[in-house]
């Protein structure tokens, strides 16, 4: 039987108010600019995100005022605001983008997917290690068999450069997907690592960049990609 998994939709200004509710003084990949606003303006809408979480259930006032954050909510908030990197997954399909965010502290593990249809993010605790590696694979459409036609080998092994090779598979429908560790301990966020993958019709390419910056591309079967998506995960 599988446990209630608790899914929270927030509006970006709402992670904010928790975040500064909870004691954060920000939120990695969350970026809100409010310093333009005037202080009644700023408290106008805070109190306007509280309203809407307390309307969701995901916050309680006493009657002595006091709030109280949903537990798995407030988990989340303090885990995501004190944890030194994240990770972060990016899916580049038909000019559509889609951002996953996995945050990690000690046992804790959730999931922040952000709903460009709605413009809002989407929440969820992952209770170990194997379910977050399988719900990261999960959303790339991995293929499993490789044509090798004379076509699709000149595709591959043609000269060209990298950058104008891949803008032009995006074009011609390629997926692209990103997994990138961002470290946030400073102002300005560094990714550490990552790894990139290229999905073109029977075709898929591993893209790594070296430490001279310069990104090569390995041609990889469905064993060897899912290989090195779980090699890169264990690291996290």
């Amino acid at each position: 039987m599988k446990p209630v998994r608790e899914v929270f939709e927030l509006q970006a200004l709402e992670i904010i108010y928790l975040t500064a509710l909870t004691g954060g003084n920000s939120f990695p990949g969350l970026a809100m600019n409010l310093e333009g606003e005037s202080e009644i303006k700023q408290r106008s809408l805070m109190d306007a995100q509280m309203r809407a979480l307390e309307a969701k259930g995901y916050l309680e006032i006493d009657f002595m005022g006091i709030a109280k954050v949903n537990e798995v909510l407030h988990r989340f908030i303090v885990a995501a605001s004190n944890c030194k990197s994240y990770l972060c997954q990016l899916v580049q399909r038909n000019q559509e983008i889609s951002k996953i965010c996995y945050f990690i502290q000690d046992e804790s593990r959730f999931e922040l997917k952000h709903q460009s249809g709605s413009n809002t993010y989407k929440l969820q605790e992952i209770y170990a290690r194997h379910e977050l590696m399988f719900q990261v694979i999960d959303s790339i459409p991995l293929i499993q068999n490789l044509a090798e036609d004379e076509q699709s080998q000149t595709v591959m092994n043609g000269e060209v450069d990298l950058e104008s090779w891949t803008g032009q598979l995006l074009q011609a429908g390629a997926v692209v997907t990103s997994l990138a560790e961002i470290q946030c301990i400073s102002e300005k966020a560094q990714v550490i690592r990552e790894l990139n993958l290229l999905i073109y019709e029977d075709q898929m390419w591993l893209l790594r960049r070296g430490s001279d910056e310069q990104i090569s591309r390995t041609s990889a079967t469905l064993s060897t990609a899912v290989e090195e998506l779980c090699l890169w995960l264990q690291e996290a």
